[in-house]
């Protein structure tokens, strides 16, 4: 891989609320010698979703029209809709494919020549039938989609909360599914790894720990070279939950630094709550 780029929205560093978190990825970041730059041209700091997806390893992307329902069915919402060409100004951006569709980059999860998305870009895009969004989907991104049922519970319907990819045909499953205080979704969690197990070698799943109910968000976390930016939910990182995901996540990526991040501003977020991947986009230099 070439040279990479994080980017943050320069709105993650001026909202006050989130200032802590901006300051904490860029701190992050200069410590794993990653290089990182502010986008200036957003309305909100959820980059990952109107910035364009990346398709191959060399930085080839593909764009989409950005109009995700939960802002524009919401007129006092359409401030925060960033129009995607506009955000893109001044980035040497190699765009060959147009998936030319509604879209949304959190609900992308690139996994080798496979896409993770959730069945939410079926009602985006009704005017299209089933079978022609699918085939339109695997031409343009060059890959074969893997669709999950949408969790209604989150109105975004974004895979990039439900799943990450580890390489070698290794997933990781977020065990939200499994609290045994929500047992009705425990059914969905045994679909969600009957689906993933038909495409790829292992599911791992992530540890559900029965404390913070915001618990979900670890699996949201930013992969970057050296190392794996963990959102965490206490500010010095010593609640149980934080405690044991950090061990969890540091088995996990043996080989890596695994530097925890104070998330929970991202977490309780305006429209919505995300974490570290949602709030970063990565650029590959030519």
């Amino acid at each position: 891989m070439k040279d990479i780029i994080i980017y943050t929205s320069e709105h993650l560093r001026t909202t006050t609320k989130t200032a802590c978190v901006a300051e904490a990825i860029s701190d992050a970041l200069d410590r794993l010698h990653v290089k990182h730059l502010e986008l200036k041209n957003t309305n909100d700091y959820w980059c990952r979703d109107y910035m364009p997806v990346m398709i191959s390893d060399d930085g080839t992307y593909a764009k989409f029209k950005y109009e995700p329902d939960y802002l524009v069915e919401d007129e006092k919402l359409h401030d925060y809709i960033t129009p995607q060409q506009v955000a893109c100004n001044g980035l040497n951006l190699f765009m060959p494919a147009d998936m030319k569709i509604t879209f949304d980059g959190g609900n992308y999860v690139r996994c080798g020549d496979k896409v993770i998305m959730t069945d939410k870009i079926f009602s985006e895009n009704p005017e299209k039938k089933v079978t022609e969004l699918l085939q339109d989907l695997e031409k343009t991104l060059c890959a074969e989609i893997v669709l999950l049922p949408w969790d209604m519970k989150d109105f975004c319907g974004h895979a990039d909360g439900m799943v990450a990819y580890l390489g070698d045909g290794r997933v990781l499953l977020n065990g939200c599914w499994i609290n045994p205080k929500r047992k009705q979704n425990m059914a969905f969690h045994r679909r969600l790894r009957r689906i993933l197990n038909g495409h790829f070698k292992e599911v791992i799943e992530l540890p559900f720990w029965d404390g913070d109910e915001d618990s979900w968000c670890y699996l949201n976390y930013l992969k970057v070279p050296g190392g794996v930016l963990l959102p965490c939910l206490s500010e010095n990182f010593d609640s149980k939950d934080d405690i044991a995901a950090l061990n969890y996540f540091k088995g996990l990526f043996s080989k890596m630094e695994v530097i925890p991040i104070y998330a929970k501003p991202l977490v309780k977020g305006k429209n919505g709550g995300g974490a570290l991947h949602c709030v970063t986009w990565e650029f590959i230099e030519k």
